[in-house]
Formats: C-alpha cells, sequence, structure tokens
C-alpha cells in the first residue's frame, strides 16, 4: 500500500481534487472517454441534452438488438450507471431509464443510449463539485436532515 498526499489524487476512474473552501471536484473524464471508445457505433457530433423528450416512450415494434450490441449496450449502460452515481448526476435521469431497458434493448434504446454518449462527448470535463459551509449542520437535499443541530 502507498500513502499519496496533495491535493490531487485518483481512484476508481475518479479524478479527485481539493479545491478552495472545503470543496471537492470529482471528475470521470477518461472513463467517459472509455464508455465512448468501447460503443460499437461512431458517436460523431454532441448533443445538447443527455435525452431527449421521448425518452420515456417505448416502441414496441422497433427491433431488439443484436446479441453482440445487446452486450454492448448492457455494458456501457452499466459503466455509465457508474458515473451517473459518482460525478455526472446530469445524466441520472437518462441512465435510470436506460437501466430498465437492459434485459430487452431495442435499435431504439441503442439511440438513446447514442444520445447520452454525445451529450458525454461534449461534455467530458464538467466536474462535480461537493462542499459544505458549516460541517455541524449537514442536510440531505432530500429534505432529511443527517446530522446535527436543525
Amino acid at each position: 500500500m502507498t500513502i499519496k498526499r496533495g491535493k490531487k489524487h485518483s481512484f476508481v476512474g475518479m479524478d479527485i481534487e481539493f479545491i478552495e473552501n472545503g470543496k471537492v471536484k470529482i471528475i470521470l473524464e477518461d472513463y467517459i472517454k472509455e464508455c465512448i471508445n468501447d460503443f460499437k457505433d461512431d458517436v460523431e457530433g454532441t448533443a445538447i441534452s443527455p435525452a431527449d423528450k421521448g425518452v420515456f416512450e417505448i416502441n414496441e415494434c422497433s427491433p431488439k438488438l443484436s446479441k453482440e450490441k445487446h452486450e454492448n449496450f448492457h455494458s456501457i449502460v452499466a459503466k455509465l450507471l457508474f458515473v451517473s452515481k459518482r460525478a455526472r448526476l446530469d445524466i441520472g435521469l437518462t441512465i435510470a431509464f436506460l437501466c430498465t431497458r437492459v434485459s430487452r434493448s431495442t435499435e431504439q434504446d441503442w439511440r438513446k443510449l447514442l444520445r447520452l454518449l454525445k451529450y458525454l462527448q461534449g461534455t467530458t470535463d464538467l466536474p462535480r463539485i461537493i462542499g459544505a459551509n458549516n460541517l455541524h449542520m449537514m442536510k440531505d437535499l432530500g429534505g432529511r436532515g443527517l446530522c446535527g443541530p436543525s
């Protein structure tokens, strides 16, 4: 085991940097690029959002993916679920839906994943910044107090 000191660290694909005022910046840029490169289609261009307005629509007539594409779809969605929980909350809704489609993925789902990857391609360096002003009054964003006086 080695000990590393300083403001910048890498851990499980995450680049973690301690910045001013007790804030932490987390980026998974290399991991996102790996997902884009592992995708079996060309990811050309960018998208302005992770999904379009039809993200929740399911076309029952859309052809099922081939075994190779299905496995690739499942792998990329699983990797992006990891990304969405650690550094990219902005893709959470799209990934949550795509997770429901891994067992019966179709060409329509493939296009939705492609759109998400195009969005990520344009925003690979977008960080998540976490911080607190007062460690004695931490609050969960869901409204439930975690600890400390209210």
